[in-house]
């Protein structure tokens, strides 16, 4: 599904990154461990198209692909939920999910066919996302849900996942693991960056 071939980075003088190489084969979870500054999550980044490489290539189901952009990511099948929620507190679930993927033409959105297959995507991931709900009303935990179904409603065949527990209860960080379970069951990859197992 994806791999990164000697994928160097440096930001001024300091090496981010140095020839790295990582295959992540199709419907696994993948767990990228190191220690905070380590470098993984500025690799993830480049896969994402966040940051572009000095050196390298990327291998999208076994094709070399110029990933410049988040946008060329996600049209590969990538998504990425960053370790910051990238969510309007004041929007509803729905809105965040479609801003930037609207359904529909032009500006013009169509929040209850979004809020159908946001429902329906729920339901087949086990999510209990409610698309009517603000995202301020919300716990951490189900924001993180909400950036997941942002994902998959893009149609995301691999997720990255950058210090998806940090934020997260006990509990709430065994659900996640189920949730990554099905997604794995329903055909998706997952890479999860941590610094903790």
């Amino acid at each position: 599904m994806l791999e990164l071939r000697n994928i160097t980075k440096r930001f001024g003088n300091v090496l981010a990154n140095e020839k790295v190489n990582i295959v992540v084969k199709p419907g696994t979870i993948h767990a990228i461990v190191g220690e905070n500054g380590a470098g993984k999550s500025t690799a993830m980044r480049i896969a994402y198209g966040f940051y572009k490489a000095d050196e390298g290539e990327i291998l999208v189901d076994g094709h070399v692909h110029d990933i410049e952009t988040p946008h060329t990511a996600i049209a590969l099948g990538i998504g990425m939920v960053h370790q910051h929620f990238m969510l309007v507190d004041t929007m509803t679930v729905a809105e965040n999910i479609v801003l930037g993927a609207e359904p529909g033409s032009g500006v013009a959105l169509d929040l209850v066919q979004a809020s159908f297959k946001i429902r329906r995507l729920s339901e087949e991931f086990k999510l209990a996302v409610n698309p009517g709900a603000v995202i301020e009303h919300l716990s951490v935990g189900q924001q993180q849900r909400v950036e997941l179904m942002k994902a998959l409603y893009r149609q995301a065949r691999l997720l990255i996942l950058d210090e998806p527990t940090a934020v997260l209860t006990p509990q709430e960080v065994e659900e996640f693991f189920s949730i990554l379970r099905r997604m794995r069951e329903q055909g998706k990859t997952v890479v999860i960056i941590t610094h903790k197992l």
